[in-house]
């Protein structure tokens, strides 16, 4: 099969699994080409295309904006669709709301699955390093990932059109009041003005500026410079290699996750 895998990724969770999965699927003797989602379009292919997987990270309960409009630049009559995502805490109505709009583009949906990895945010705000709670985020993800993820390319393979339901825990939502989930979407907007760089440890590396999926950070008059287009993926806070990117006080001191060390 030809099989086109995009995937999304901020701090690393879901381009470790894309890559496990690309190994697993050349050893089925697919063609897969592996592309990373970001603000560009996507290049036209010039194959025939037999499957689309698309993997993404959840981010405050949802799918990353990115994803939803690369989903929609996928005008392909009748072509199969798969989507994993990865998750700290829960998934919701990610993949299902997805789905839909993949069906209003042609493409049929033919399997989903979602895995627990380890919380990039948690890390970066709440455990110190060296700390209990640090090993605690760093060993939480789900078990027997390389047997789902088997299972998942075998259903990929069998192309059997799937109905993508909401988890149970959604319809419980109206539980949480109106005003709390614009208190949690506000929050992580209050964060995005407060990205700096601290100027004494900054090595101009440029890793952040080349990351960047947004391509929101800029190196300008010698200094690195964050514009407001950020949808929170933290690439940049964590893959720094000096630690010199912090978002106000609230990650100074706190853990960082450049490498995913989970098994497979």
């Amino acid at each position: 099969m030809n099989i086109v895998l995009l995937y999304y990724s901020g701090a690393g969770n879901t381009k470790y699994i894309a890559q496990k999965m690309l190994t697993k699927l050349n050893e089925r003797f697919h063609y897969v080409e592996l592309s990373r989602i970001t603000h560009k379009p996507l290049t036209k292919m010039d194959y025939e295309i037999d499957l689309f997987i698309v993997a993404f990270p959840i981010m405050n309960f949802e799918a990353p904006r990115l994803v939803t409009e690369t989903i929609q630049q996928l005008q392909a009559m009748d072509k199969p669709i798969a989507y994993l995502c990865t998750k700290a805490f829960m998934s919701a109505e990610a993949i299902a709301k997805l789905s839909t709009i993949s069906t209003q583009h042609g493409l049929r949906t033919v399997a989903k699955l979602d895995l627990y990895m380890p919380s990039s945010d948690g890390l970066a705000f709440l455990a110190k390093k060296g700390s209990k709670l640090e090993k605690v985020f760093k060993g939480f993800h789900s078990r027997n990932i390389g047997l789902k993820l088997d299972r998942f390319i075998k259903k990929s393979e069998r192309n059997r059109q799937i109905k993508v339901y909401k988890k149970w825990y959604s319809y419980l939502s109206f539980l949480i009041p109106k005003k709390t989930k614009r208190t949690i979407d506000e929050q992580f907007t209050k964060f995005i003005p407060r990205f700096h760089v601290l100027n004494d440890s900054c090595v101009q590396c440029m890793l952040c500026v080349h990351n960047c999926p947004e391509e929101n950070i800029r190196f300008e008059e010698g200094e690195i410079k964050f514009g407001s287009n950020c949808d929170m993926c933290l690439k940049c806070l964590h893959h720094c290699p000096v630690d010199a990117i912090q978002i106000g006080n609230l990650t100074t001191g706190k853990s960082r996750y450049n490498k995913v060390e989970v098994p497979i």
